[in-house]
């Protein structure tokens, strides 16, 4: 029986609303889109990901999965896919949610 690769998202942190815009807290890191990028984020562009020292770490951006809708954020950190959904990104932002999970993505792993 062969094996087939498959996409796994595993767990890999949260992200809440801060002071700094959104952080994401990713294993003993956390990382920050500033309140100026998010607004972009929506009108199609990428937005920076930042360190606490605000040196850019990584890119985000509004990517869709199945659909043309963009259904959600993409991060990419130190060449790690982190992904967070839409849904969950606006009942954060609407204050519906005080934090959400980060999944990572996981390319290739047979099943």
């Amino acid at each position: 029986m062969r094996q087939a690769p498959v996409s796994v998202f595993t767990r890999a942190g949260t992200a809440r609303r801060s002071g700094k815009g959104m952080s994401l807290s990713l294993g003993d890191r956390i990382f920050y889109v500033p309140p100026e990028e998010l607004g972009g984020l929506f009108s199609d562009r990428n937005a920076m990901i930042l360190n606490d020292e605000g040196e850019q770490e990584g890119i985000a951006w509004l990517s869709p999965v199945l659909a043309r809708k963009k259904q959600d954020l993409t991060a990419l950190i130190h060449d790690r896919l982190f992904v967070v959904s839409c849904r969950d990104l606006h009942a954060l932002f609407s204050g519906d949610r005080e934090g959400i999970i980060v999944r990572e993505y996981n390319a290739g792993r047979a099943a």
